[in-house]
């Protein structure tokens, strides 16, 4: 079934050689299935590994970005993006078109920034019960995070992803979008979901990394000591 939507996929990148390809055919597949106009946008932020060989070799545009940071990488991104959604998304997630159906879905002329639910691979079902019990009754609808945050482009010339931020600026856009929008521009599908890694979990722990997500530890945007100020940064 052919939709009037143009998407644009915009991957924030560096050192992501053992991810990106299981990434980049999952949106080739997107787009074959769900018969979407689709770009795909790598930004690479001075990656020491093949990342971009693999990023050109699947199709995709590459911007390699001179500063480090994924707030500065997803925001040039962004600005390049033609597509009339505009889907930011880690290079260890695997989009699913029941995703990608839902957000088309969801994003109608009220609502503006869409998000989904999440599945862990290696697949374990412990922690991935814990994962749907966070998203169903704990996870706010403007709790974006970084494996998958839909938005209509229209919205960015009022909101972008915050250029200063070198961590955090999945978080960090969705508040401003809230303080921005109100609650009501949000859709949020914790049924449907993309497939994730758990390496943030193997890196934290399974205990802290629920915290953080709980709010019981408190995370916080984490800003560049110094960064020269785009042009037209985000507000």
């Amino acid at each position: 079934m052919k939709l009037p939507y143009t998407l644009s996929f915009i991957i924030p990148t560096k050192n992501e050689a053992k991810y990106l390809p299981k990434k980049l055919l999952s949106i080739a597949y997107i787009k074959d299935i769900c018969g979407v106009p689709t770009e795909v946008i790598v930004a690479d932020y001075q990656s020491t590994d093949n990342t971009p060989e693999i990023a050109k070799r699947y199709g995709a545009n590459l911007i390699e970005i001179d500063k480090p940071g994924v707030g500065y990488a997803t925001y040039i991104a962004v600005t390049s993006a033609k597509g009339d959604i505009i889907i930011r998304s880690d290079a260890d997630t695997i989009i699913t078109p029941s995703a990608i159906y839902s957000t088309l879905k969801g994003l109608t002329e009220a609502r503006k920034i869409a998000t989904v639910g999440h599945i862990y691979y290696p697949f374990n079902l412990a922690t991935n019960y814990l994962a749907y019990l966070f998203d169903k009754y704990l996870r706010k609808p403007y709790n974006t995070t970084g494996y998958f945050i839909a938005f209509k482009k229209e919205i960015t010339n009022k909101i972008n992803f915050n250029p200063r931020l070198k961590a955090n600026d999945d978080w960090d856009f969705g508040l401003r979008a809230y303080k921005i929008f109100g609650i009501k521009a949000f859709y949020y599908d914790y049924f449907n979901a993309v497939i994730v890694s758990s390496r943030l979990i193997q890196k934290k722990g399974l205990t802290r990394y629920l915290l953080e997500n709980l709010g019981i530890i408190k995370t916080t945007p984490i800003p560049y000591t110094h960064l020269t100020t785009p042009t037209n940064p985000a507000p």
